[in-house]
């Protein structure tokens, strides 16, 4: 089966534990770091091709880019000017989802990629 979910729900609740780490310590750019690493942990996980590793890290960075996305509507919303504010950073949001997408299929290759790597040197030995 190409798709792994025990993989995936890992990686899920790892990057979302990064992320909830980072709100709680004001620092954002963690969260980003956290779906490139929980990329790289269901890329080792998975093993496999490319392919697999690639549609893995394609719903994993869904997923979790989704979750993330409602969780800052949520915030927005929640705040004083929330309406006001959440149409003018409609745009900005569409966009982070995107790049939260591409950064968990980078991850993931890379994992992959880390894996086989580790594999070779394992065989060496």
């Amino acid at each position: 089966m190409i798709i792994q979910w025990r993989s995936l729900i890992i990686s899920i609740l790892f990057a979302l534990a990064v992320y909830s780490v980072s709100i709680l310590s004001s620092q954002s750019s963690i969260a980003i770091l956290g779906l490139l690493l929980g990329g790289a942990v269901a890329g080792v996980m998975i093993g496999g091709k490319i392919k697999e590793g690639l549609i893995n890290g394609l719903i994993f960075g869904a997923i979790t880019s989704v979750i993330i996305f409602v969780v800052t509507i949520i915030e927005i919303v929640s705040s004083a000017l929330g309406s006001a504010i959440l149409g003018a950073y409609t745009e900005e949001l569409l966009l982070i989802l995107g790049i939260e997408i591409i950064l968990a299929l980078v991850g993931s290759v890379l994992g992959i990629y880390l894996r086989s790597e580790t594999l070779k040197s394992l065989d060496n030995e």
